[in-house]
């Protein structure tokens, strides 16, 4: 049993392995406890069996959901992982896209970001498979249960290559792809390699995460909690005024880009210099850059000849200083 026991929690101890070598002194809140509060889920820490149960009791099932009404499913569903391999996978993703969006959205709103995410994947989950039922006759898409956070994954990877300088991306990490096509190109791969994985479930996310950047969810999102701004509009004045304590005003369009790009600047690249320049880098490889930058940082290594990779930082400030 012992030996068993070791073998379902190889996928966890892959992962905390994963946590220490980034560093959780590196890892926003928000992220860090999503990846600890689902690992404490998978291995059923205090009493969590009371409210989540077997795979069975919490899958979503548009059978359960619709016809059952057991709606705490669209929850507590995306929250549980079939194995600790499922679980080593999403959470590997979740710690990559969470320390880049939670960055660039701080964590109250990536908190309401993940939230939102979460409960609207599962919903057009749902959905998804009551249409495929209709349309095909086949009842299986009403019988078919689903966990796991992939979904959500999905939704926030399309906002990670939104947000990211396009190029090639590597599927798998080999296979190159355009930016705007990695997640549907990654949606087809993966279910030709797992066969048993939700289809529906990760296409759902995906539609998620358009809605938002192509659709109309941000608007909707940012109408009842707005996004930190990187600048705001002050009535009455001929410019925009920055929100920072360097107060001073500042004017025109040539002032606006200005503002943005060190803005962007701050929020995006303080931590991470290198982390605009991740386009063409599989997921593995940015967490082994980070993992080997975190270990340079402690060292104290700060001079330009001993950094692993070039000041970002300083080769923007003379490129804008070119500019003005």
């Amino acid at each position: 049993m012992f030996r068993s026991r070791r073998r379902e929690n190889f996928g966890v101890m892959l992962l905390a392995l994963q946590l220490f070598q980034f560093g959780f002194d590196r890892i926003p809140p928000v992220t860090l406890v999503s990846i600890l509060g689902q690992v404490a889920i998978f291995l059923r820490i205090g009493d969590l069996d009371r409210w989540f149960g077997s795979v069975q009791d919490v899958c979503i099932s548009t059978h359960y959901v619709l016809t059952q009404k057991q709606w705490s499913r669209l929850i507590l569903g995306t929250l549980v992982h079939g194995s600790d391999m499922h679980l080593y996978f999403n959470m590997v993703s979740l710690l990559w896209k969470g320390v880049f969006l939670e960055r660039r959205f701080k964590s109250q709103y990536f908190a309401y970001l993940l939230a939102v995410f979460t409960v609207l994947s599962s919903v057009i989950l749902v959905g998804l498979n009551w249409v495929m039922a209709e349309v095909f006759g086949d009842r299986s898409y009403m019988l078919g249960c689903a966990v796991g956070f992939s979904g959500v994954i999905f939704a926030l990877k399309v906002l990670t290559i939104h947000y990211s300088p396009t190029g090639l991306h590597y599927a798998l990490g080999f296979i190159p792809v355009p930016s705007k096509y990695i997640y549907w190109v990654e949606l087809g791969l993966i279910q030709l390699i797992y066969p048993n994985a939700s289809f529906t479930g990760h296409l759902a996310g995906i539609l998620v995460g358009l809605l938002y950047i192509k659709g109309p969810l941000k608007h909707i999102m940012d109408s009842f909690w707005p996004p930190d701004p990187s600048y705001r509009y002050t009535a009455g004045t001929a410019g925009y005024q920055r929100p920072n304590t360097r107060g001073y005003t500042i004017g025109g369009r040539r002032a606006e880009y200005r503002a943005n790009y060190e803005d962007n600047r701050n929020d995006n690249y303080r931590d991470n210099r290198y982390d605009e320049y991740t386009g063409g880098l599989s997921e593995e490889e940015q967490l082994r850059r980070a993992t080997e930058q975190s270990h340079w940082d402690n060292r104290g290594q700060n001079s330009q000849q001993d950094r692993l990779y070039p000041d970002l930082d300083e080769i923007r400030r003379r490129r804008a200083d070119r500019y003005t």
